[in-house]
C-alpha cells in the first residue's frame, strides 16, 4: 500500500509571473509595458494549495481541502480522516509506461488581478492566438514539455487559441492549433451534459435509482448500491471505488468485445462488491461515471460513444471531438502521449472508463462546450436553464464550503474570477489538461499538454496562471 502524501505546490511570486510573461512576449515580438503595485497581503494569498479531482490512472483519490484551512484539515463533507484511503498500487490504475505514483494535485491559480499585483498594457501586442503561443512556448521551454495548447473565452467569445511545441519528442512535426488532445477527467463534464440531457428528455431523473435504472441487467448487485441515485454518481456521492479492486480493474484492462460490453463487465464487477464508502459520502470515483455511461446507453438501446455524438457533439458543433488517444500510433497526426520521464508510448485507459475520461478534440472545440458552460446556449437550447444550473450545483454540506464538487465541475472560489468558478483538471498519466471558467466574468482558460506527471501539471498551471493574469486585466477590444 502506498498513501501519497500532500504535493507542495510550486509558488510562483510576482516576480516571476512577470518575467515570464516578459519572456513570453519577447519571443513573440509584442511590446508591453509593465506597471508593479506593491501589495503584500495579496501577494501572499497568490498560491494557497489546493488538490483538484483525481485522475484515471491514478492509485488513491485525494481528500478535497480547504484552501483557507491548515494542511491536513478535512473539508466539511467530506470524510474525516486527513489522509485518504488509498487502492494499492497493483490494481494496474497506472497505464504502462508511466509512473507508479499518483497524479500531483494541481497548483490552482490564486490570482489577484492586476491592479494587486501585475499591470501589462497589450495596446501594442499582436492578437490574442499570438499572445497565447508566446506564453505558451515560455512556459514549455521552462517546463520542458513536448508540446502545448490553448484558449481563451472572453465576453461570450473564444478570443484566441494557440499552439507551440511538437506532437512527438525528438521530431519536428510542430503541434498546431487545431490539434485534438486527450482531455482525461475533464470528459466528466461531457458524461454529466449527457445525463442532463436524458433527464431534460424524461429519460431520467436526478432522483432514478441504479437498481431502477440497470437493476435487471446485472447478475449480481450488493443491496448498498440499489438505492443510489443518478444525482449521487454525478457528485461522487455513491461511495463506489475511484477505480475499482484490483482484479476488476485488471479485468478491464484486458477486456474485449464492443465498449459498451466492456463498460457493462466493469460495471456489473464494481457494483457486485461492496462500496469503498457508504453512500451518500464524498469519494471521487472514475467508476461512479463509468456507470452513468452504462446507464444511458443501457435506458437509451445506443452506445456511450453515439449518444455523446449524437446529443453533445453535433449540437455544439465539436466537429474534432472523438474518444481514446487522438490519430493513431504509426502516424504522427496529432499530439503523441508521452509518460512523466518524457517517453513517447501510444497507450491509453480501458475503453470500459471512457465517460470519465477518455475523450479528446481540440481546443476550439473544448473552448466552444465551455462556452455553452458559461451560459451561451444553443438555438434550439441543449439544456434547460434549471438543468444547467443544477450541473453547476454542489451537494450536502459541501456547499457550505469554499471548495467542492458540483457534477463534471469543481467550484473552488476565486478572487480573480469574483466568486466561484467552474475548473477541473484532466490525465491519463500521458497528457494532462486543466480549465478554469469564470462565469461571473464570462471568462475563461484551457490548457493542455501531451505528457503527463508532475511537471505536467506545474507547466499547465503555469499556463493557466499567466494567461489569466494578463487576459483578466486586459479587456478586449469588441
Amino acid at each position: 500500500m502506498k498513501t501519497p502524501s500532500t504535493q507542495t505546490t510550486k509558488k510562483f511570486s510576482p516576480t516571476k509571473r512577470i518575467l515570464i510573461v516578459i519572456t513570453a512576449f519577447a519571443i513573440g515580438g509584442v511590446a508591453v509595458s509593465l506597471g508593479i503595485a506593491e501589495n503584500k497581503k495579496n501577494t501572499a494569498s497568490i498560491n494557497s494549495p489546493v488538490k483538484v479531482a483525481p485522475e484515471i490512472a491514478q492509485t488513491a483519490p485525494p481528500t478535497q481541502t480547504n484552501p483557507t484551512a491548515a494542511p491536513g484539515t478535512a473539508a466539511p463533507g467530506t470524510t474525516a480522516t486527513a489522509t485518504p484511503p488509498t487502492i494499492p498500487t497493483t490494481t494496474g490504475a497506472t497505464p504502462p509506461g508511466s509512473s507508479a505514483t499518483s497524479v500531483p494535485m494541481a497548483i490552482t491559480p490564486q490570482i489577484i488581478p492586476s491592479a494587486a499585483t501585475t499591470m501589462i498594457d497589450a495596446t501594442k501586442a499582436k492578437n490574442p492566438s499570438e499572445i497565447i503561443s508566446s506564453v505558451l512556448e515560455a512556459v514549455r521551454k521552462g517546463n520542458d514539455m513536448p508540446g502545448m495548447a490553448a484558449a481563451v473565452i472572453q465576453g461570450g467569445k473564444i478570443i484566441g487559441v494557440g499552439a507551440t511545441g511538437v506532437r512527438k519528442r525528438n521530431e519536428t512535426s510542430p503541434v498546431l492549433r487545431d490539434d485534438q488532445f486527450h482531455l482525461g477527467s475533464c470528459s466528466k463534464a461531457f458524461t454529466a451534459t449527457l445525463i442532463g440531457i436524458l433527464v431534460d428528455e424524461g429519460k431520467l431523473n436526478w432522483d432514478s435509482t441504479i437498481s431502477d435504472l440497470i437493476g435487471r441487467e446485472l447478475t449480481s448487485m450488493n443491496p448498498d448500491y440499489a438505492g443510489v441515485t443518478i444525482d449521487q454518481l454525478l457528485h461522487h456521492r455513491s461511495g463506489a471505488w475511484p477505480n475499482g479492486p484490483s482484479e476488476i480493474w485488471k479485468a478491464a484492462q484486458h477486456a474485449t468485445g464492443t465498449p459498451t460490453q466492456q463498460r457493462q463487465i466493469y460495471v456489473e464487477g464494481i457494483l457486485s462488491q461492496p462500496p469503498k464508502f457508504a453512500p451518500g459520502q464524498y469519494l471521487y470515483s472514475n467508476a461512479g461515471y463509468a456507470t452513468l455511461g452504462f446507464i444511458a446507453e443501457t435506458i437509451t438501446h445506443t452506445p456511450y460513444e453515439q449518444l455523446m455524438q449524437q446529443k453533445v457533439f453535433l449540437p455544439l458543433g465539436l466537429t474534432s471531438a472523438g474518444f481514446g488517444n487522438a490519430g493513431n500510433a504509426n502516424e504522427l497526426t496529432a499530439p503523441y502521449p508521452h509518460s512523466e520521464s518524457g517517453t513517447a508510448n501510444f497507450i491509453d485507459n480501458p475503453e470500459a472508463i471512457t465517460p470519465a475520461g477518455r475523450i479528446h478534440m481540440n481546443m476550439m472545440d473544448w473552448a466552444k462546450f465551455c462556452l455553452f458552460h458559461l451560459g451561451h446556449q444553443t438555438n434550439p437550447p441543449l439544456l434547460k436553464p434549471q438543468t444547467l444550473e443544477h450541473l453547476h450545483t454542489l451537494a450536502g454540506e459541501v456547499a457550505e464550503d469554499k471548495f467542492g464538487y458540483a457534477c463534471g465541475w469543481m467550484r473552488p472560489n476565486r478572487d480573480w474570477a469574483g466568486g466561484r468558478t467552474l475548473h477541473h483538471a484532466g490525465s491519463n498519466m500521458m497528457n494532462y489538461c486543466a480549465v478554469w471558467l469564470s462565469p461571473q466574468k464570462d471568462f475563461g482558460v484551457l490548457v493542455a499538454t501531451n505528457q503527463g506527471g508532475k511537471q505536467a501539471d506545474i507547466a499547465v498551471q503555469e499556463a493557466c496562471q499567466t494567461l489569466i493574469e494578463f487576459f483578466i486585466s486586459t479587456p478586449q477590444k469588441k
